[in-house]
């Protein structure tokens, strides 16, 4: 909580609101048929109409239909389909 605190500081003295704090993760998305996911410590549930993710401070619910991972790495997972939702689930 300590660390976040100084992270924050430092990221409001730098004018870096807008980007994302380290270790945090980075979601894009790309219309309705493309998310990137970065900062990603796995997948938890996989289907063609479901994906989540999860992140640090909780996951991240792709919801669509005919969803495939199409590129997963240490860092950062692609998944493409038609996209309905993307939902931030905090724990």
């Amino acid at each position: 909580m300590k660390d976040q605190k100084i992270i924050n500081r430092i990221s409001a003295v730098a004018d870096l609101q807008d980007e994302p704090l380290p270790g945090l993760p980075l979601v894009e998305i790309a219309g309705d048929c493309r998310v990137l996911v970065e900062r990603h410590m796995g997948v938890t549930e996989y289907g063609k109409e479901k994906i989540v993710i999860k992140v640090r401070k909780g996951q991240i619910c792709v919801c669509g239909s005919g969803m495939e991972l199409i590129r997963m790495t240490k860092s950062q997972l692609v998944i493409k389909g038609t996209i309905f939702s993307v939902n931030i689930i905090k724990e």
